[in-house]
């Protein structure tokens, strides 16, 4: 590794789709959000960086490092926790000592401003109320009546979780906004690697390297978000070598990348999901026997090589291929679907549509990779007399139709990625017929929801395999989705970028990049 003195080397710079929307963890959502939030925020806790595995490595999610808290001890039953926050932490804007009532401040705002949020995670964790906390002196807190889990510290590296300034964002608040919600839309108050330095909206966010940190120091002092809506402009700068970093190019565009000059793409095998999502809740999908039929309809591998560009594998259900639940519970034999016309013509005849049907998929406009597997799909289910028609709209549009399963048959929103490689995060999430954050599909089954209350407080791993294992098996012969892919991580950079780590998050962390030799 080179260590150059020169700041310009000491610089990165990235190419930024749009704007980060906003700088409260509280509100964090949007993608470049968290990117920022991950960075610039201090979580309680972290992965740590895996071994190098040929120019990449992954992070360890058995393996973590603390953050604001410097350890934690778990009780024998795993509903108290104790936690020690770091000694010798100051917030860099404000120099305010980093305290245990920053901590509790910073938990009570995030129950106070949910649900969603760090008050989504807090929930998850088990903690509802403020009175959970207790306060033992300047640098300790417990935590009573926590949800046993095996995610509680997966949860607690979120990076809505950042500890904020108390101090300074009460000093910014005012009666109407007590938690000072506008004014941390636009600020910054936290203790993180980097910290915001400035921010042009719709133009440039400029990091720096925070000289507070007590912990290693990363290699770069500066880093610039730089916005750049046009994708082939992002490309360009990468090419000229004007930016190290582009992200969010098309696999054509990542293609072109790896063919220039002085450029590379790492293509790193990941849990990003290519999946389809059906309406289970309205016809035509509200028939499983279909559904089924539609799963044998798919080519996987066409969308693999001829959408994806090889960047992928075929997906075997609901646990990516790619998670290391997928061997260690042994998921592979609970795939039943492959490419088979024929087989696929039976069930439509059997569910009633023997000569084919008509329905509509929405996706998201102006995204090529929706756009490609969209289109993909319409010219392979033609060839069964099924007639799909695609229709585009807004993201905000998309979630609404999401959330409110308005979407008249089909759905497909990009990758969708677990932030947590677990079993139980990957069903909970989407599975619980009462209480999934995101059951975009109306799927329901009440010996799922069995499984997951049974399991929901078991640590121990042997003892969840063969639920999971039952849990699996009824989701994929229940067909809710079209499991099409599970797609590379892939990042274009110039080619002196070194010590990229792959967080299950998919999101960037900054801390461990170099510039080398």
């Amino acid at each position: 590794m080179v260590y150059a003195d020169d700041p310009e080397a000491r610089t990165l710079r990235i190419a930024i789709a749009d704007d980060v929307e906003q700088l409260d963890p509280a509100l964090g959502s949007a993608q470049l959000t968290n990117l920022v939030l991950k960075n610039v925020y201090m979580q309680p806790v972290q992965y740590r960086p895996g071994p190098d595995v040929g120019g990449f490595s992954y992070a360890d999610t058995t393996s973590f490092e603390g953050q604001w808290i410097e350890s934690w001890d778990f009780s024998d039953d795993f509903r108290t926790i104790t936690l020690r926050l770091r000694q010798g932490l100051t917030f860099p804007t404000s120099g305010n000592p980093v305290t245990a009532d920053d901590a509790i401040y910073t938990i009570n705002r995030a129950l106070a401003t949910g649900p969603a949020g760090p008050a989504w995670v807090w929930g998850n964790i088990g903690v509802t109320s403020i009175d959970q906390i207790e306060r033992v002196d300047d640098r300790t807190l417990v935590v009573h009546n926590a949800r046993p889990s095996t995610i509680v510290l997966p949860l607690m590296r979120d990076q809505t979780m950042g500890i904020m300034d108390s101090v300074t964002i009460q000093a910014n608040s005012t009666e109407d906004d007590p938690w000072g919600r506008d004014w941390l839309k636009q600020n910054y108050a936290g203790n993180g690697r980097y910290v915001v330095d400035s921010w042009e909206r719709g133009s440039r966010m400029v990091l720096k390297r925070n000289p507070t940190w007590t912990g290693f120091q990363p290699y770069f002092e500066t880093v610039e978000l730089l916005t750049v809506p046009e994708a082939a402009n992002r490309l360009a700068l990468l090419q000229s070598g004007d930016v190290d970093i582009a992200l969010d190019l098309s696999v054509q565009q990542l293609a072109t990348a790896a063919g220039s000059d002085g450029v590379k793409v790492l293509s790193v095998p990941d849990r990003n999901g290519i999946n389809v999502l059906l309406n289970n809740q309205a016809p035509p999908f509200d028939n499983v026997t279909l559904r089924k039929a539609m799963s044998y309809a798919v080519d996987y591998n066409a969308i693999v090589n001829g959408v994806l560009n090889g960047q992928a594998v075929p997906s075997q259900g609901p646990i990516s291929v790619n998670s290391r639940f997928f061997d260690l519970y042994n998921l592979e034999d609970a795939w039943i679907y492959e490419h088979d016309p024929d087989r696929a013509r039976q069930l439509m005849a059997e569910a009633g549509y023997p000569d084919g049907f008509e329905f509509e998929m929405v996706i998201r406009q102006d995204i090529p990779l929706d756009e490609a597997v969209a289109t993909n799909l319409k010219a392979q289910f033609a060839d069964l007399g099924i007639d799909m028609s695609i229709r585009p709209v807004t993201g905000a549009e998309m979630f609404d139709h999401l959330f409110g399963l308005t979407y008249g048959g089909m759905a497909f929103r990009g990758g969708l990625l677990d932030y947590v490689d677990d079993p139980y995060y990957q069903f909970f999430l989407w599975w619980d017929s009462q209480d999934a954050a995101i059951n975009w599909t109306g799927f329901a089954d009440p010996r799922i929801d069995e499984i997951l209350d049974e399991t929901a407080s078991v640590v121990s791993d042997p003892g969840r395999r063969e639920p999971y294992r039952e849990a699996v098996t009824r989701l994929v012969d229940a067909a809710p989705m079209l499991w099409l892919a599970n797609a590379n991580y892939t990042l274009a950079m110039r080619d002196d970028i070194g010590g990229f780590t792959l967080h299950p998050d998919g999101l960037l962390w900054f801390a461990t990049l170099n510039r080398s030799g």
